[in-house]
């Protein structure tokens, strides 16, 4: 499932890392022969305390962020709509590299103050860890920055389930794609958002058969032409083509979307050319209020005529595919 809002946690500032590093270790005391030992031992234990609190912290936030290995999935694509794939991975490797020079930074002061003949050298050895640890988490403070800023980019990107078979609807405004979610819905469909939509998208599930299927809804995606989008418009688009097993393509013959045909069938030819390879079935809804004589499937939404045989074709389309999830 894509889930990217339950996974990554809150990301501390470099200045919050170092105040849990260091009020952690003002806590710890250690005993010894002498005084020199006494310093020695709480200096060496107080340097891996605040490296393991600096050091674990980077990496928990390297680990819930997702692996990117590839760029042909919808998970990878909505990465890149949103914060730069490219972005992201730097500053997990900034993090995961930070992380790595404060433990080598904890091997060459331990071993500093162990060889310490004094408590002045002993402290001045573990004063030294703390300046240049601190000043490694500092220099990581614009990643960590930027990564608060992607985990509240990740929670605007819907949570799909990439085991059940989708099928999405795409058609100009008011042609009747809602009222066909919620009637083929075994619940209301909820609303989720999605990057560059100002009405986010819904999302449905619909039972048949002991299989569930997620159909979602696109407004602002796939209603109109592909010249009104700008890039980032597009690439947010194209991402669905990862999700998409079908779709359902939904004309208005009557008109009464406030779009002549002429333009529907162009859209139509839009959508082809951004899914190619997905089935896609063309459907003209508002049958109780005109029949165009076509063959094609025909549907009234409002009034739920032809709506079984629709969903009954999306469900042929996609019978020769073993994605979808069994109820029981």
């Amino acid at each position: 499932m894509h889930n990217l809002r339950k996974r990554v946690p809150t990301i501390l500032t470099s200045d919050e890392i170092l105040d849990k590093a260091f009020r952690k270790v003002n806590k710890i005391d250690k005993v010894g022969q002498d005084k020199v030992e006494m310093v020695k031992r709480k200096s060496m234990a107080r340097i891996a305390s605040a490296t393991d609190v600096i050091s674990s912290t980077l990496q928990k936030y390297v680990k819930a962020f997702p692996s990117i290995n590839a760029r042909d999935d919808f998970l990878a694509e909505m990465i890149e709509v949103t914060v730069g794939v490219d972005r992201l991975k730097k500053a997990l490797s900034n993090l995961d590299w930070a992380s790595s020079k404060v433990k080598e930074l904890q091997k060459q002061y331990t071993s500093k103050v162990m060889t310490s003949s004094s408590v002045q050298a002993a402290d001045n050895a573990r004063k030294a860890f703390y300046g240049r640890a601190s000043s490694i988490v500092n220099k990581v403070s614009p990643d960590l920055e930027f990564l608060t800023y992607a985990r509240n980019e990740f929670r605007k990107v819907p949570d799909f389930d990439d085991n059940m078979m989708t099928f999405v609807i795409a058609g100009f405004p008011n042609v009747g794609k809602s009222q066909f979610l919620t009637r083929i819905s075994k619940a209301e469909p909820e609303v989720a958002a999605y990057p560059f939509t100002t009405k986010g998208i819904e999302v449905g599930i619909h039972e048949a058969r002991y299989r569930r299927y997620q159909v979602i809804d696109t407004p602002g995606l796939l209603d109109r032409e592909l010249g009104d989008r700008n890039r980032i418009e597009m690439q947010a688009v194209t991402a669905l083509k990862h999700l998409a097993n079908a779709i359902l393509f939904i004309l208005d013959p009557s008109e009464t979307c406030g779009y002549h045909m002429e333009s529907q069938l162009r859209l139509l030819d839009s959508v082809r050319e951004l899914f190619p390879g997905v089935p896609i079935l063309v459907v003209e809804n508002k049958v109780d209020i005109m029949d165009s004589g076509s063959e094609r499937l025909k549907m009234s939404a409002a009034s739920g005529a032809g709506v079984p045989e629709v969903m009954a074709a999306l469900r042929e389309s996609v019978k020769h595919l073993e994605k979808d999830e069994a109820l029981f």
